[in-house]
């Protein structure tokens, strides 16, 4: 079975070294989280992980808490690589705000038939459906972000990577 781990590379890790502020987004299930644990651990990095900042800690400010997380340590020039749907968010209303936007986004993706596939691994089919929308609001938010660059043609683009974890990409 593919280990998502495996796409941290030496070539993407040599990409990755001289680039202080990087984020990994994507949808459920797509890998996230292991490659950015390589990651930071090939990079010695300190990793900042949404799913930390969770509504039931945060309340209504859970985005805001993960945005000053990060905010915190992007101006304290501190390299770091966040993780996780937050990202998404994260990503648009950095634009929004006019803020310091990533050197590099690590977009992670999947077929529908792979996130299903993990669902049902770690027994939780019964959230499948509501995950799938969950991402196409993700997907939008994106497209938000992209757009949002686009529309400033003073901003510094981040480099965008985008790493296909899907099985049948690797023939599983």
């Amino acid at each position: 079975m593919n280990n998502p781990a495996n796409l941290v590379t030496p070539k993407l890790i040599e990409l990755c070294k001289n680039l202080p502020y990087i984020v990994i987004c994507g949808y459920t299930k797509t890998g996230k989280i292991t490659i950015a644990r390589k990651l930071a651990g090939e990079l010695n990095r300190e990793l900042i992980i949404s799913d930390d900042y969770k509504f039931q800690d945060y309340g209504d400010n859970f985005l805001q808490a993960f945005m000053t997380a990060v905010d915190t340590r992007v101006q304290q020039k501190k390299p770091i690589i966040a993780e996780g749907v937050l990202c998404f968010r994260l990503l648009r209303k950095t634009v929004q705000l006019n803020g310091i936007l990533p050197d590099l986004i690590i977009k992670t993706e999947c077929d529908e038939q792979t996130i299903r596939h993990f669902y049902n691994r770690d027994n939780e089919s019964h959230k499948v459906e509501k995950a799938l929308s969950f991402n196409k609001g993700l997907n939008t938010i994106w497209n938000d972000y992209l757009a949002l660059l686009n529309q400033n043609p003073r901003i510094k683009k981040p480099k965008i990577i985008q790493l296909n974890t899907s099985l049948s990409y690797y023939g599983l």
